[in-house]
């Protein structure tokens, strides 16, 4: 067996990555990696089939690389498809780089195609020079372990392979592949890392590849184990309207950190180092920081939350209901309707426990409003008044909170969503009329 595929053998069962009854997608470029790749597998007895993708970047050089492609599935009898995507349509629309834009839609077209798994062919080469460019913008463990294994669906036989013994590999077999002219020029950040930085830590390190994946393990072990820790302080320390801050600043700084990527993360916010710090600085020191447009992140009562700025103008906003027809709120559209009650209420209960009031229970006007300090409901079935922020706080992200529905009228909030409606609106069977609504 070539040293190619015994080292492909003893990745895919290292990693657990795949069976030989499984369908694996092999992602061909026409590249010498993903050609090694679909090949090895193939002799090796996999179930494979490929695909490819034309980014239409590259003119005719991109046409090329697409008929080698076929033409290669075709002489091995392997299923294959491709398709044509303009990335740079998609980058312009997106805002995004050419490099990001060609990643997401690839990523996007092979989720699409139906199999197991999804072979990349990432190479041990690949995994360095990405820990190396991670370096080179500030990382962690994680971004010094380079490209996993296994994400989801996705495996990776090659990662254990340097792109010297893949070569070597299609030399033995007398296979060619498709050279991408990009790749030879100094222009990008990988190439130059690829071209200038490794040759010269190779004359320091031979053995620099087998070196750094040994390294990369133990990284990737010791960020999983950190992952988990934190993991376990966020979930600890959340609570009805935030975070506990004396448990999160009693942990150590690298579990702590962690946990609060996890807090910004589960609020629907961007994850950065900047942000990380000063939430770190502000659940010792207290404080407030303002972690995006219009929310800020502050410390109170001994919990981290996210309230908007300038909330004040927000809570005074309130549109009458009408009775029979439908509001816009917050990009939300709220449809009402005024029916009578039927014979047996139960029936009621079973079809809209959360969206219908008693209607002749209402005092005053109804209104569509946001929350408001001081708001308290005592929801059906409940023994007690809850605190209306704190209900939503424990129910919906930070960046979804003030488009949350609530219902009031003159006596106070009679309906949060999500929730249910008050005690004293609840349908009974004394109701004469309902007043149904859908939140959309």
């Amino acid at each position: 067996m070539a040293e190619l595929s015994q080292t492909v053998t003893k990745t895919i069962g290292k990693y657990n990555m795949c069976t030989k009854s499984e369908c694996l997608l092999v992602c061909l470029s026409g590249g010498a990696d993903s050609t090694a790749l679909l090949l090895c597998l193939y002799e090796l007895g996999y179930k494979v089939k490929a695909c490819h993708v034309n980014h239409c970047l590259r003119g005719a050089e991109s046409d090329r690389d697409e008929a080698f492609c076929r033409e290669l599935c075709k002489r091995l009898s392997v299923p294959f498809e491709s398709v044509r995507i303009d990335v740079n349509a998609y980058c312009k629309e997106h805002g995004v780089s050419t490099e990001l834009g060609a990643r997401e839609l690839r990523y996007r077209y092979f989720d699409s195609i139906e199999a197991d798994r999804i072979c990349t062919a990432h190479t041990l080469s690949d995994n360095l020079e990405t820990a190396l460019f991670n370096l080179s913008r500030g990382t962690g463990l994680k971004g010094l372990s380079g490209i996993p294994a296994v994400r989801g669906r996705i495996i990776r036989p090659l990662i254990n392979s340097t792109r010297e013994e893949v070569e070597a590999y299609l030399a033995e077999h007398g296979q060619d592949f498709v050279t991408d002219s990009t790749n030879l020029e100094d222009i990008y950040s990988r190439n130059k890392i690829r071209h200038r930085i490794i040759p010269v830590m190779r004359e320091l390190n031979e053995g620099l590849f087998t070196s750094y994946r040994d390294t990369a393990d133990n990284l990737r072990a010791d960020s999983e184990y950190l992952d988990k820790l934190a993991a376990d302080l966020f979930s600890q320390s959340r609570q009805s309207g935030g975070y506990d801050t004396k448990l999160l600043s009693q942990a150590h700084i690298s579990i702590r950190r962690r946990a609060l990527m996890q807090v910004i993360s589960a609020e629907g916010f961007k994850v950065s180092a900047q942000a990380v710090r000063e939430l770190d600085q502000i659940i010792t020191n207290g404080g407030r920081y303002n972690i995006t447009k219009g929310i800020s992140a502050n410390v109170s009562k001994g919990l981290l939350s996210f309230d908007p700025l300038g909330s004040e103008n927000d809570e005074k906003k309130s549109i009458p209901v009408k009775e029979n027809g439908e509001i816009e709120y917050c990009g939300r559209v709220i449809c009402f309707e005024i029916t009578a009650a039927p014979e047996k209420i139960e029936n009621i209960h079973e079809k809209f426990t959360n969206c219908c009031l008693d209607y002749d229970k209402i005092r005053g006007e109804l209104v569509v409003r946001a929350r408001a300090s001081g708001d308290k409901i005592r929801l059906c079935s409940r023994e007690f008044t809850s605190d209306v922020r704190k209900l939503i706080n424990s129910a919906f992200r930070q960046n979804e909170r003030n488009r949350a529905v609530l219902l009031a009228d003159s006596e106070g909030v009679v309906f949060v969503e999500g929730f249910g409606s008050a005690e004293r609106v609840k349908i009974d069977s004394s109701t004469k009329r309902i007043l149904v609504f859908r939140i959309s």
